[in-house]
């Protein structure tokens, strides 16, 4: 996910003195962690109340266009300080009420969801600082996976409802993210400005988001 605006030589993180660059990372993985706690805390919440659970499967969708409502909310008001930070959790929080549902259906794989999420993040995200190989090439790649994904997803979702095909999609998504996790991380480093630390937190967390989703769908669906 790319940054709004033009970018300044001086404030991109790959050419900032070395104390501002520290800062800037600390502060995407400390909201990072800190909007994987919100969005546990939302899920947590739900799950542990029975009727808003059933609100919540009953108007998923809803809840979903609030997501994508809650994205423009973050990109609109990043550079707002603490209005950022309001938009930024309030939609790690709606996503976290919108999987609710998901994590009770495969509650019994969710841990290991987790788990497995968290491994491949830190793996990927550590080869993406360390490694010297440049990873924009993999940007083109990337996109089109994604479009593959959504309108392959479509389709099989109002005409073809193949589980085979659900499970081959949701295969596909956990390389494809994992993709996005690798470009992303080095994306930020290289070519966010210092100021854009709500909007890099955000393109990790989707990112940790949908492999954390699709491992979920594949491990339940697996022990089905």
């Amino acid at each position: 996910m790319e940054p709004m605006g033009s970018y300044s030589a001086y404030h991109v993180a790959a050419h900032a003195p070395v104390g501002e660059r520290l800062s800037f990372l600390k502060k995407i993985y400390g909201l990072l962690t800190l909007s994987i706690l919100v969005a546990f805390s939302a899920a947590t919440l739900v799950l542990s109340n029975e009727a808003l659970l059933q609100v919540v499967f009953q108007a998923q969708f809803l809840f979903i266009l609030l997501e994508f409502a809650a994205i423009f909310f973050v990109f609109w008001a990043r550079h707002k300080a603490s209005v950022g930070l309001i938009a930024l959790f309030s939609f790690t929080g709606l996503t976290g009420v919108t999987i609710a549902p998901m994590i009770y259906t495969y509650q019994h794989v969710a841990g290991q969801a987790a788990a497995l999420t968290a491994v491949i993040f830190v793996s990927l995200s550590l080869y993406a600082i360390f490694t010297k190989k440049d990873l924009s090439f993999l940007s083109g790649l990337l996109f089109v996976g994604l479009m593959v994904l959504f309108f392959g997803g479509l389709l099989n979702a109002f005409f073809f409802h193949s589980s085979a095909a659900s499970f081959l999609f949701s295969s596909f998504a956990v390389f494809l993210f994992s993709g996005f996790i690798l470009y992303d991380t080095q994306n930020i480093l290289k070519r966010y400005p210092t100021d854009e630390y709500i909007s890099a937190t955000l393109a990790l967390y989707v990112d940790i988001l949908n492999l954390f989703v699709h491992l979920l769908y594949l491990l339940g669906g697996q022990r089905d």
